[in-house]
C-alpha cells in the first residue's frame, strides 16, 4: 500500500511542478497546461520511475513499510 511502491504518484508530482511553474490563471487555462506538460513529459522520465522499482522495494522492506526518500 506504500505510495512509494507506486511510480504514478511520482509521475503525479512531476506533472504537478511542470503546472505549477506555468501558474495558470483559469480553469481553461489549466486544462490546457495539464494537457501540454503531461504529452511533455519525456519517456525517459517514465523509464527510470519503472527501472527504480527494485531500489523502491528494497527500501520499503528496510524500513518495514514505513517511508523512504522516495
Amino acid at each position: 500500500m506504500s505510495p512509494d511502491l507506486n511510480p504514478i504518484e511520482h509521475l503525479w508530482g512531476v506533472l504537478k511542478r511542470k503546472v505549477e511553474e506555468r501558474q495558470p490563471k483559469n480553469l481553461q487555462q489549466l486544462k490546457e497546461v495539464v494537457l501540454e506538460e503531461w504529452n511533455s513529459i519525456d519517456n525517459e522520465v517514465c523509464r527510470n520511475l519503472v527501472h527504480s522499482m527494485p531500489r523502491r522495494v528494497a527500501a520499503v522492506v528496510e524500513i518495514c513499510g514505513g517511508h523512504t526518500k522516495y
